[in-house]
């Protein structure tokens, strides 16, 4: 990702816990600071709800785990790059207007 990426995560405790910090900070990962249920600000969110929405357009339930996963994958490879490019790309709104909204409702 190169020397100026970020991580972002969404503060949950698998995320905090002491190995994955030690971890990211043996790795030299700079870690952005979040706050804790934030979905508006977190576009994963987005990205999770987009997914869910074709597979369940695109196909019959899964007969099991191992078919939900081919369904996700397919449907994961099959994402226009413009969904993430427009998430990404929204990150300055979404923080302007959690900020604005002194941590209330955003539109996101």
């Amino acid at each position: 990702m190169g020397p100026q990426a970020v991580y972002q995560d969404d503060n949950a405790r698998p995320h905090r816990a002491r190995v994955v910090n030690d971890f990211l900070q043996q790795s030299g990962v700079n870690r952005m600071e979040w706050p804790a249920c934030s979905p508006d600000l977190n576009p994963i969110e987005n990205l999770w709800d987009e997914l869910d929405r074709k597979v369940k357009s695109n196909h019959p339930p899964p007969r099991d785990v191992q078919h939900l996963y081919q369904m996700l994958q397919a449907e994961w490879q099959a994402l226009p790059q413009r969904i993430f490019t427009s998430l990404v790309n929204s990150m300055k709104t979404r923080c302007v207007e959690c900020q604005n909204s002194l941590g209330g409702y955003t539109h996101y």
